[in-house]
């Protein structure tokens, strides 16, 4: 039963991150698009310059920056810097695993707790040029520091797993 619930769970985070990287894929194309509007538009005198495609190229960028930091934080290369030789004692790998836990986890809910007045705030401002509700930006915080709390559970979940001997059965 409980390898059946393992297995749900692991689709669905797995959808879940396939989301995010469409997403990103689709920003990245947004951010390029709306930079490269910009540049015609300011050297090329046929192409207008439109004022929208800044407030776009923000608005993708700070999207693109919070779902890729999702991912870092999902394949451990957020937050988790490799400066000490990889031959360590297993004792001390475990200590610094578990810190990096603590410190990663701290800044996630930072993130949540104060990303949900950040958005709040967000949610009662529209942007100047494009009338755009700034909530639409400002709620990335708190769902990117939600979701950096799934992973490092998922995170914590497969190292379980592995310091029990089962690396074959929970990998991403």
């Amino acid at each position: 039963m409980e390898e059946k619930h393992h297995s749900m769970i692991s689709r669905i985070i797995n959808f879940y991150v396939k989301i995010i990287t469409l997403l990103i894929v689709i920003l990245m194309i947004s951010l390029i698009s709306f930079v490269t509007l910009m540049i015609l538009g300011r050297y090329i005198p046929f192409i207008p310059r439109f004022l929208w495609t800044d407030e776009g190229a923000r608005f993708s960028l700070i999207w693109v920056v919070f779902l890729s930091s999702i991912l870092g934080i999902r394949e451990g290369k957020h937050f988790y810097v490799d400066v000490l030789p990889q031959d360590l004692p297993r004792s001390t790998e475990i200590i610094l695993r578990t810190l990096y836990y603590l410190f990663a986890f701290s800044i996630s809910l930072i993130f949540v707790l104060y990303g949900r007045r950040f958005f709040l705030m967000g949610f009662m401002q529209n942007s100047e040029m494009t009338g755009l509700n700034l909530g639409t930006i400002y709620i990335s915080v708190p769902i990117a520091g939600i979701s950096w709390i799934i992973f490092l559970l998922e995170n914590i979940f497969i190292d379980l797993n592995n310091a029990k001997g089962n690396q074959s059965r929970c990998s991403h």
